[in-house]
């Protein structure tokens, strides 16, 4: 929260009839769904998290991913084009950006979803609802990694090193929910929050945020 929404790399397996690809691609992911449908959720990536207004993503280019059919043709052509790095690499700048782009808003239906401590298999991504902001082009970093160049806790750190400047920004009235794992530890993220953004929020704003934390328990009891 001190430092906004860093963006950083992220593996995606994209859906192909035969050969499947994986490659980083920069972002931060958000899920479109309401306070009452987060428990599945929070199960799968954790008990903390922002809450925005959807003002907010729109306001800020975020867009929905487009969710890939292993078995559809769409795959596989748009899985093709992206192996042939001629192709991609000696269009027209615009046009090239345009079919990168949809290289980079895309993500497998349904696949293998790998936590710390287990894996499901057959997870439906598409209940996620998932909007995605990628930032724009730039030289100063590549639009996606390789897997190869992204399979070490070295290779990924080189990677998002290039993306430290990087931030995806939000004010105090654009957040509409901070999330906790327990009640018992609101008073600490109150805290922080006047610690963290003292010096940017008013205090009135701080205020109002600080009735804007819920808890999983609360969730979990009330919803």
């Amino acid at each position: 929260m001190r430092d906004n929404f860093k963006v950083k790399y992220c593996l995606e397996k994209l859906s192909h009839k035969t050969r499947p690809v994986e490659i980083a691609i920069p972002m931060v992911s958000f899920c479109d769904i309401k306070i009452s449908e987060i428990m599945e959720h929070i199960g799968k990536y954790g008990q903390y998290g922002i809450g925005l207004s959807k003002e907010w993503a729109v306001e800020k280019g975020l867009n929905p991913v487009i969710y890939l059919n292993s078995s559809s043709d769409f795959a596989t052509r748009l899985i093709d084009n992206l192996r042939d790095s001629s192709y991609v690499l000696n269009l027209p700048s615009e046009k090239r950006d345009n079919d990168v782009d949809v290289i980079r808003y895309s993500k497998v239906y349904e696949g293998l979803l790998k936590r710390k401590n287990t894996t499901i298999e057959k997870y439906r991504f598409a209940d996620e609802r998932e909007w995605r902001y990628v930032p724009p082009f730039s030289e100063e970093f590549p639009a996606w990694v390789a897997h190869n160049d992204y399979d070490t806790e070295q290779k990924k750190e080189t990677a998002n090193s290039k993306l430290r400047s990087e931030r995806l920004y939000f004010n105090a009235n654009q957040i509409l929910y901070i999330i906790v794992k327990k009640e018992s530890e609101i008073d600490e993220i109150i805290a922080h929050i006047r610690q963290a953004k003292g010096m940017n929020y008013t205090m009135h704003e701080i205020e109002r945020l600080t009735t804007r934390i819920i808890s999983c328990e609360r969730i979990m009891n009330d919803f």
